[in-house]
């Protein structure tokens, strides 16, 4: 009996939670829809609420005789490239909202939510911080994403920093494409007339290849650490 009710209390807890989302989901689209009828547009833009912002492409595509999925696939890749250009930075998570058929017009509407990869990295960080690379899909690409946290206490300089930065996202880069053997030194230095502690890191690398085509994404401080996100986008 005991058993039977706590299968009954977990049961019903995951039921309210998967109505509360639902119902967050529904209302979610249904703001978008109004905000979009209120003032439709094509292409992608950012849509302020009063809790929440969403990021929303909107793509519209004439009726004709394709399949649905053929359809679908194609307003992906078009909202895929439109977040790109808006916010110039590649966007994942996409999610087909709706899609409206206007018989007057004989189109069809089709609404997207997504997020920029930027918005993405930096919340994860926040939730977990990270150092790394990863490979992120997204409709048309995937993206090599590297994420360098640098203590400010370590470095004399922001440029040197920024530097540093750039040579570990290459590395990474180098060691997830090309296999190469990394090792890194840290050598603990002291002024003699400040008596300040310096504090220096040396690099060396055997590599089998080099990897070209890493970007800046962006850059910003998180408990005192400065957080880099390189990325490069790799075609399917």
């Amino acid at each position: 009996m005991k058993k039977y009710f706590i299968f009954l209390y977990i049961f019903t807890s995951l039921k309210i939670s998967a109505q509360t989302f639902n119902e967050e989901k529904t209302s979610m689209i249904n703001y978008v829809r109004r905000m979009y009828n209120s003032s439709p547009f094509e292409g992608a833009k950012l849509i302020e609420g009063n809790e929440n912002s969403y990021y929303i492409a909107a793509i519209n595509l004439p009726i004709n005789n394709i399949s649905n999925d053929s359809n679908n696939l194609i307003a992906l890749k078009k909202a895929q490239e439109a977040g790109k250009i808006t916010f110039a930075e590649p966007c994942i998570k996409f999610e087909m909202l709706s899609s409206d058929i206007d018989n007057n017009k004989k189109t069809i509407t089709y609404l997207f939510s997504f997020q920029p990869i930027s918005d993405f990295i930096k919340i994860c960080y926040k939730k977990q911080p990270f150092d790394g690379a990863k490979i992120i899909s997204a409709p048309s690409n995937n993206y090599f994403v590297s994420v360098i946290a640098l203590d400010f206490q370590k470095y004399s300089s922001e440029s040197m920093m920024d530097r540093l930065a750039l040579l570990k996202a290459k590395q990474q880069a180098n060691t997830l494409f090309n296999g190469s053997v990394l090792s890194s030194d840290i050598v603990i230095q002291t002024e003699e007339t400040t008596g300040k502690t310096v504090s220096t890191e040396s690099i060396r690398e055997q590599s089998m290849g080099f990897v070209e085509g890493i970007e800046l994404l962006s850059k910003y401080v998180v408990s005192e650490k400065k957080v880099f996100v390189f990325y490069k986008e790799l075609k399917k």
